[in-house]
């Protein structure tokens, strides 16, 4: 996708300038909205921005290249326009005009009032399936909408025009504040979050400062309402009825619903798929370290058109920027669970492989990113891909695609976040041991230890094509252990056995007594924070595998209990569900 900016770029209409030596640069494959009063310059931008309209000064470009140097048929190609509708046409008639623009699969789609006369339910569904070319193509969008409160809920980046002038641009957050919208419109208004999507909501304050009676009509006027005392040169002020007010996601919720867009795909191997994650909405994200184990949740939509949306709009009240009572910001699973299945779609734990910021050497765009490894369980029947909801899902991700994962809000979590298993308190000497679906754990585990730590890491791995590159500062000794077709965690727990063999590195009770732990029926998950010991054990991976090395470790070798954590992450046999 190409660039679309401009350079001092000045437009008239009628012999008038309404365009006034602007620069602006527009986000590539993001949807930016146009703001302003009437005559504020919007629909000419947009018809210079296409190349309908000459510039009286500075220049379009389009990759570096001027806009009116490309020939007519190659800048058709790139650039689609659909210009304002004069004629008062039928909905139907407006809404086959944005179809046809759509379906031609521009690099740029530029919208004049798309939604002029169209009631509220078709504005909504025209504007969905705008979003919804741009997630899936990422065609970069930019659109000029009347209704402010329709510019924020669907607009990636505003624009805000005054007499032909940027005075402000950026996220929508950012932008329309009530400040703005009285310099821009000449309104007083108040602006909350939009309790439903939580994007700004414009509250128009207006002239009149009765309020009307909420019940039904009684005979009666109103009381009066006395006036409120106001200094003498500041005008009455309408006396505006909110409901009642909820706080900030940021401020009461451990976890957030981040909607994020899928931006690489990489297979790392026959089992391994990498989907990297980003988007703005990540700078909420985390827990103020390294992710080490941290686990998260991914959303997996079910089938069928607008499924994201749904569940972007369910987890609405959880996401950066929505509004929540305190008694909710914790019953989002109860809430999540109560749905029909076939609208909820499936919930899956995954780790956080790697995450980078924006700013991060590793990081070339504008918002931060993270990558998430999916262990690829999958095959084909008659051509359909079959396996478990997350694994036929992460095998048919594309790039654009949108995500919505649940995780920890870098406001309120820190390092002794309850997502993070791996403490290894003061231990010098480190044992990991895991199967494939472990291996992004231990790989992010080992990238974050520091020098002077020693011990062995063991990941077992369908086969040698799975195995993948490694990096760690320590002195701790990674073997991959590719298994062929010897039976899961054969290779893992020999290679644990070679590496703490009897009587035991760090024994402090030989013969611990250890409950037995049904697999087939429990989950088994024990963890812990180390308990000062010289030696800190961390494995995951296949339930029964998982048991078999808690036993031989802590009951055989007479490792204390205090010193292992062990994750029992999945069950052979156990279908995902």
């Amino acid at each position: 996708m190409q660039t679309l900016t401009t350079e001092n770029l000045s437009l008239s209409h009628s012999s008038d300038t309404v365009v006034n030596g602007v620069n602006v640069e527009i986000p590539v494959g993001e949807i930016t909205t146009i703001i302003g009063r009437n005559g504020a310059g919007k629909s000419t931008l947009l018809r210079g921005l296409a190349g309908k309209q000459k510039p009286d000064a500075g220049t379009v470009r389009i990759g570096g290249t001027d806009l009116h140097d490309y020939p007519v048929d190659d800048l058709a190609r790139i650039v689609a326009l659909l210009p304002e509708d004069s004629d008062g046409q039928e909905a139907a008639a407006v809404r086959e005009r944005i179809a046809d623009v759509l379906a031609r699969e521009s690099e740029v789609l530029l919208l004049d009032e798309p939604t002029t006369h169209l009631d509220i339910a078709q504005q909504l569904e025209v504007l969905d399936a705008i979003a919804a070319v741009n997630r899936r193509r990422g065609t970069t969008v930019v659109m000029v909408l009347h209704d402010l409160n329709l510019a924020a809920r669907y607009a990636d980046h505003l624009l805000a025009l005054l007499e032909g002038n940027i005075v402000a641009a950026g996220r929508p957050s950012d932008v329309l504040t009530s400040e703005l919208v009285h310099d821009v419109f000449g309104l007083r208004a108040r602006v909350i979050p939009d309790p439903v999507v939580g994007t700004p909501l414009v509250l128009p304050i207006g002239r009149h400062r009765f309020r009307r009676p909420e019940t039904g009509h009684t005979g009666q006027p109103p009381a009066a309402q006395p006036a409120e005392a106001l200094p003498a040169n500041e005008a009455p002020e309408e006396s505006v009825v909110l409901p009642t007010p909820r706080r900030p996601s940021v401020e009461v919720c451990p976890t957030l619903a981040f909607s994020l867009e899928i931006v690489d795909v990489q297979d790392l191997g026959p089992s391994f798929r990498r989907l990297t994650l980003a988007g703005h909405q990540l700078e909420h994200f985390g827990t103020g370290g390294h992710p080490l184990d941290l686990r998260i949740k991914v959303l997996v939509p079910p089938a069928g058109e607008g499924a994201v949306a749904h569940l972007r709009t369910l987890f609405a009240d959880l996401a950066p920027g929505g509004l929540i009572s305190e008694e909710d910001s914790t019953g989002w699973y109860r809430a999540w669970l109560a749905k029909d299945p076939a609208e909820r779609g499936a919930m899956r734990t995954y780790t956080v492989r790697s995450f980078r910021p924006a700013g991060h050497p590793g990081n070339a765009g504008a918002s931060p990113e993270m990558d998430l490894d999916f262990v690829l369980h999958v095959h084909r029947e008659k051509g359909v891909l079959v396996g478990g909801p997350a694994s036929v899902w992460a095998a048919e991700a594309r790039t654009g695609d949108e995500v919505i994962i649940l995780g920890p809000n870098r406001a309120l979590c820190g390092h002794d976040y309850g997502g993070i298993e791996f403490r290894p308190g003061t231990a010098r000497r480190i044992l990991l041991a895991g199967d494939e679906t472990a291996a992004p754990a231990i790989c992010s585990i080992l990238e974050s230890l520091p020098p002077g730590i020693t011990g062995d890491a063991f990941i077992e791995v369908p086969s040698v094509e799975d195995i993948q590159g490694s990096f760690t500062r320590s002195g701790v000794t990674v073997q991959w252990l590719p298994r062929g077709m010897q039976a899961p965690g054969t290779l893992l727990e020999a290679a644990v056995r070679s590496a703490v063999a009897l009587p035991g590195a760090g024994a402090v009770d030989p013969g611990n007594d250890l409950e037995d732990v049904d697999v087939d029926t429990d989950i088994l998950w024990e963890t812990t924070a180390g308990a000062g010991q010289p030696f800190y054990a961390w494995l995951a991976g296949e339930a029964g595998v998982i048991k078999a090395m808690r036993r031989y470790l802590v009951r055989e070798v007479g490792i204390d209990r205090k010193q292992v954590s062990f994750m029992g992450y999945w069950r052979a046999g156990r279908a995902e569900a």
